[in-house]
């Protein structure tokens, strides 16, 4: 009984890892090249910044009011 269990087990952990594994190819109705675009990579091409730049964006974004609406309207709930 214990190795019949054992079979079944193993037949279904593999049967549901190759379907985990499977390539299912191009989704229909999508352009493959348009398929990637919009996503962020880190070799996008931006140029890391210097911390002097983070420091003056920092203090821009203070200054402006954006820091104090984003820390208000995501970390305290909004309204």
């Amino acid at each position: 009984m214990k190795a019949l269990m054992i079979a079944v087990s193993f037949a279904a952990c593999a049967t549901t890892s190759l379907a985990y594994a499977a390539d299912f190819g191009q989704p229909t109705g999508q352009n493959p090249s348009v398929t990637g675009q919009g996503q962020w990579s880190p070799n996008s091409g931006a140029q890391p910044l210097t911390r002097a730049q983070v420091r003056a964006q920092l203090v821009q974004a203070q200054r402006s009011g954006e820091l104090a609406y984003l820390n208000n309207t995501f970390y305290k709930g909004g309204n």
